[in-house]
């Protein structure tokens, strides 16, 4: 039972009366201490104001998910039993999860990614569930979990090292921003499976499957839009968009790793609002270029991001390459083909590889191209260029800084990426510079097998200089003993 705190009753002591010193330092104890606990007092009025995992267990512990349990056909779901769908590929641990909780009477389906996945031939990469059950609830049937999250709260439901993530059901939360700023600010309103549906972004991860009938639950025409190969958002684009538009990245990302066209709305929606991307944090905008760049999606994800013009606001220096389309003396393919080359590299290697690339092998395979003018020079600038616009250093401090701080780039990445182009020039190099490191030295460095998997795919992307790869490779598995990544 939950205790409030009231306030407190009068006291027969009544409070001494203020001395007039009240609040000067005392004998032995300075101003700058008493900033210091004043400090520390209010830091922890704030901390005692912020609600912990017991305060939003105590929060939902009048919900009752069993109350939230509907029937999908009444509420108007269609229901694929022929779906194609192959159920040897399903989590084991994610069937567990999903019998307790029906076994407890509570209506519970994977959803989202995993369902859209196994749809059309690929390997998920997690496995989510949606569930009518609270936070509480799922707490009380798995001593392994814990609840996450302030804004959306989830339950991580751990199984060694893996982990099972369950929502509850959730409908949309009442509006009270102007309708000036829709932007979501909470999400934590409970809701019914079909609420929980029409809330997600596209009809492709809106869809449901019920393990216990081995059939998809479809509220809002998913299946329809997975056969026609099509990425269509839920509800009016232009307003769910707005809501978080983060939704316009992720449009291109699944249009680029599943290989769908984007709805002729939607399309036309990232035109109009694509300006509200600037509202969103950098660390999420910087985390989903991670995820535009892995498993296979990168090259046609930018295509897309290029083709609505949200790249321009994304990654100005990205759109401004492909608009000049440069040609570079000693390069036979213009910019823009040099680049789309590239990134299908990246795809390829993403895709061969069980671990995938590294933050930095994918932004090195994004951004390389930016250098390609200094990479390639040879000898003195022209007349009238300052010869600091064709140094290898001060032109990467000069792309990379702002686009860093835009990104709020974690600080090591950023390092290391300056350090791997400034090795491409080495590696490109005709002949070493007799006040670099010997070769021997270069191969030993920290971040040379970053800068030649870059090189790798850079050269993929030119269609040139594969001899001085496979020079480079054969070096480094002498000097070092590995195998380069990739080889047989």
């Amino acid at each position: 039972m939950s205790r409030r705190r009231g306030p407190k009753p009068a006291s027969s002591r009544s409070r001494p009366e203020a001395d007039e010193n009240e609040g000067a330092p005392s004998s032995g104890e300075t101003a700058t201490d008493l900033d210091a606990k004043s400090s520390g007092s209010r830091r922890r009025r704030r901390d005692r104001s912020r609600p912990t995992p017991d305060d939003i267990l105590e929060a939902d512990s009048l919900e009752d998910g069993h109350e939230r349990n509907i029937d999908p056909v009444a509420a108007g779901a269609a229901i694929y039993a022929d779906h194609g769908l192959d159920l040897t590929k399903i989590n084991e641990d994610a069937v567990k999860v999903l019998r307790r909780l029906n076994r407890h009477g509570f209506q519970s389906y994977l959803v989202g990614g995993c369902v859209r996945d196994l749809l059309v031939g690929q390997e998920p990469k997690d496995f989510d569930i949606a569930t009518s059950a609270t936070p509480r609830q799922i707490r009380k049937l798995f001593r392994n979990s814990r609840v996450i999250g302030r804004r959306f709260r989830l339950v991580h439901i751990h199984f060694g090292d893996h982990i099972i993530e369950v929502s509850t059901f959730r409908s949309n939360a009442p509006r009270t921003e102007d309708d000036d700023d829709p932007l979501i600010r909470r999400d934590n309103v409970f809701g019914t499976a079909d609420q929980d549906a029409l809330r997600r972004d596209f009809t492709i991860n809106a869809l449901f499957f019920d393990i216990e009938n081995d059939q998809v639950i479809d509220f809002v025409g998913g299946m329809k839009d997975v056969k026609r190969r099509l990425i269509e958002i839920i509800g009016d684009p232009v307003q769910r968009l707005r809501e978080d538009p983060v939704r316009m990245l992720r449009a291109a990302k699944f249009a680029g790793r599943l290989d769908f066209d984007l709805a002729a709305d939607l399309f036309d929606a990232i035109g109009e609002v694509r300006h509200d991307l600037d509202k969103c944090p950098a660390p999420r905008l910087f985390e989903e270029l991670q995820r535009l760049l892995s498993r296979g999606s990168a090259l046609g994800a930018f295509e897309v991001l290029y083709d609505t013009g949200l790249l321009e606001v994304y990654l100005p220096e990205v759109a401004a390459y492909l608009d000049e389309d440069r040609q570079v003396e000693g390069l036979n393919l213009g910019g823009e083909q040099r680049l789309w080359n590239t990134l299908r590299a990246l795809d390829r290697h993403e895709l061969a590889s069980d671990i995938g690339s590294s933050a930095v092998v994918k932004l090195g395979a994004l951004l390389c191209h930016l250098f390609d003018q200094v990479l390639h020079h040879q000898g003195p600038p022209p007349g009238g260029i300052s010869a600091a616009d064709f140094d290898i250093g001060v032109v990467t401090e000069r792309i990379l800084n702002p686009l860093a701080a835009r990104l709020q780039m974690p600080r090591r990445d950023i390092y290391r990426l300056k350090q791997v182009v400034i090795a491409l020039r080495r590696l490109l190099a005709r002949k070493a510079s007799r006040r670099k490191p010997s070769p021997n030295q270069f191969v030993r460095k920290e971040y040379f097998l970053d800068s030649l998997l870059i090189f790798d795919l850079y050269s993929q992307g030119l269609g040139q200089f594969h001899g001085e790869v496979h020079r480079w490779k054969e070096r480094y598995e002498e000097i070092t003993g590995r195998r380069y990544p990739g080889s047989t």
